[in-house]
C-alpha cells in the first residue's frame, strides 16, 4: 500500500506532496514532516555514497526501510527528487517512480505551458494531480 507521495526540486523545497492515508494534497510542504524526510534521505544518501564508489551511479541509495514503513526514491537528472512511501511489504517502486516522473510529470507539468513548476495549490496541476492519483491507487491495489 502507498502511504504518500512527494516531489522536490533542486533547491531541495517540496513543490508537491500528497498524504494517501489522510486524503491531503500539498498540506505537509511548509510542515516539519516533509523537511525532516528530506533530511532524512540527504543524509542517507551522503553516507552510501561514501562508504561506496561515489563515481557509480548504481550505487544511489533507492530506498529504506524503518519499522513500520518503507521510502522509495528516485532523482532525476534536473534533481528532482521523486519519494513515495509505502508499507514494509513493496519490496521495489523504481519502475512505479521512474513512470511518475516520465509519464506523468513531464506531460502535465513540464510539457504544459499553463501549469507552473511549482504546485502550491489544489487547483494548479489538477490533471497531474488526478492522473497521478489514478495511477497509484492503480498500482496500490495490484499490491
Amino acid at each position: 500500500m502507498i502511504h504518500s507521495f512527494y516531489i522536490y526540486d533542486r533547491h531541495c523545497e517540496c513543490i508537491y506532496s500528497r498524504d494517501y492515508v489522510e486524503g491531503t494534497i500539498n498540506k505537509n510542504n511548509d510542515s516539519d514532516t516533509s523537511k525532516l524526510l528530506f533530511g532524512i534521505l540527504y543524509s542517507l544518501k551522503n553516507i552510501a555514497s561514501k562508504l561506496g564508489d561515489s563515481e557509480s551511479f548504481s550505487n544511489s541509495m533507492k530506498s529504506f526501510a524503518t519499522g513500520g514503513m518503507r521510502v522509495h526514491m528516485m532523482e532525476s537528472a534536473t534533481g528532482l527528487r521523486f519519494i513515495l512511501v509505502s508499507g514494509l511489504e513493496v519490496d521495489n517502486l523504481q519502475g512505479v517512480l521512474h513512470e511518475l516522473y516520465t509519464s506523468h510529470y513531464l506531460k502535465w507539468v513540464v510539457y504544459n505551458g499553463l501549469s507552473p513548476v511549482e504546485m502550491k495549490s489544489q487547483k494548479i496541476g489538477g490533471m497531474f494531480i488526478s492522473e497521478t492519483d489514478k495511477y497509484l491507487q492503480a498500482v496500490s491495489s495490484s499490491m
